[in-house]
This record gives structure tokens, sequence and C-alpha cells, in this order.
């Protein structure tokens, strides 16, 4: 019983928790989850259902309203408050994607005047998550990365990645150009977004179990031997990088 109560809970805080990640308050989410799970309500309803004070209600359904996820209809003397289809919400999140794209540019900006490469070191499985979460979140929707890919047991390596990776990588529609072993090219199906290119196992290239990532102006080495990372950040050696990277795969 005690887990049940507790399971429940939990489910309520991670929804109230997603919602505010995409731009509502807590007192928001936790009014706009009353409304779909309670129907069309009164103020009193929703504080009898919520126990927010009144005065926060108030407070806060105008936001709602503007958001577009709640709707206000008069009956008689009696005002009603009824959520609109969470499909909406969809289109709080391309808000806040359109409006991060806008703003990355003014950002990266700020960090042109400092032109030496910054290194960063990561150790552990976390490692290989965040530089593929790093990539994710560094390109835009139809970015573009390089990689040389040589992970020897293909199971170990996709438990690696992020739990999310294929699902947010597609609805970016992140494209990939992969040069790898003849092995790891047989495994790797067709895709719209993927080109796959193998070198030949007589140049050993991929005996090292190393990974190298190209994107934007970072340069990502995973070695699965030690389980370490290192992301260099420079446009210029990025740029270097990705040029050498197409020399070798137009050759191919």
């Amino acid at each position: 019983m005690f887990d049940d109560v507790l399971t429940i809970q939990l489910k309520s805080y991670m929804k109230t928790a997603i919602l505010e990640k995409i731009g509502l308050s807590k007192y928001e989410a936790e009014i706009y989850i009353s409304l779909l799970k309670h129907g069309s309500s009164r103020i009193s309803t929703i504080f009898k259902n919520t126990k927010i004070h009144r005065p926060i209600i108030y407070k806060e359904l105008p936001g709602l309203k503007e958001k577009g996820l709640v709707t206000e209809v008069n009956k008689g003397k009696q005002t009603y408050y009824s959520a609109e289809s969470p499909e909406k919400l969809k289109s709080l999140v391309d808000k806040v994607l359109y409006e991060t794209e806008i703003l990355i540019p003014d950002l990266k900006e700020l960090t042109l005047g400092d032109k030496k490469p910054k290194v960063k070191f990561l150790e552990g499985k976390m490692s290989v998550k965040f530089v593929y979460n790093d990539i994710l979140d560094t390109l835009p929707i139809g970015g573009v990365f390089y990689r040389y890919s040589s992970t020897k047991d293909s199971k170990k390596g996709r438990s690696y990645l992020p739990s999310d990776y294929e699902y947010r990588r597609d609805k970016q529609k992140i494209e990939r150009y992969v040069i790898t072993s003849e092995r790891g090219a047989a495994r790797k199906q067709a895709k719209l977004e993927r080109i796959v290119k193998s070198i030949p196992k007589k140049y050993g290239l991929f005996d090292y179990d190393v990974t190298q990532l190209i994107y934007d102006n970072k340069i990502a080495v995973i070695d699965d031997n030690s389980q370490t990372a290192v992301i260099i950040e420079n446009p210029v050696i990025a740029e270097f990088q990705r040029k050498l990277f197409m020399v070798l795969f137009n050759l191919l």
C-alpha cells in the first residue's frame, strides 16, 4: 500500500518537473494537471483538488491562458476553467527550441575573443553519455557530425549511449558521416541521415577501440579501453579535422 502511494507521488512529481522544464511555474503545472484530471472547474474546485491558496490560483491562471493551455468559460455568474489538450505543450517546446536557436549565436560571440583551445577530460561510463548529449546540445536541427567509429563490441557501445539519444538525434534530424571498419559497416543498416564508409582491415586503423567525433567547433575522442573521453573545443582545430575527415571519406 505504501509503495503504491509512493509510486503515485513520484509519477505526479515527474509530470510537474517536466512541465516546469518547458516553461510552466510549479503552480501552473499543478493547476494544469488538476484540470486535466478533474475536468472543467471553478476556482473553489481547483483549490479543493490542489490545496493551492486561491490568491495564487488567481495569479497563475492568466499565465496558463496566455500559453494556450487553459480556457475560461462563463456559465451564468460562475466562471469555469478547462485544460486544453496536452498536444498544446508541443508548441511551447518548439518555442523554447526556436528562441534557443536565435540565442546561441549571440552567446557564441561572447567567447570569440578567447582563441585558446578549451579541453575537457572525462572518466567513466558517464563520459560517453556526456559526449553524445553534448553533440545533441551543441548541434542545431539538421546539424552534422563526423565519426571515426571504432567500438569493437556494438552492444557494449550502445549501452553507453544516453537512453533517449536515438529519439533526440532523429527528432533533430542530425546527419552523420561515419568511417568505420568493414565489420562495423556491415552491422550498420543504411539510413537517410547516415552515410557509412569503411577502411579495409589490413590497415589496422580500428584495432584500438578509440572513437573520434567532430561536431560544430569540437572534437571528442573516446577511449573505450580506459572509459575516458577528451573534448577539445576550438573552431580552427575542428575545421581542420573536419576537412581531413572529408578528404579521407571521399577517397574511400
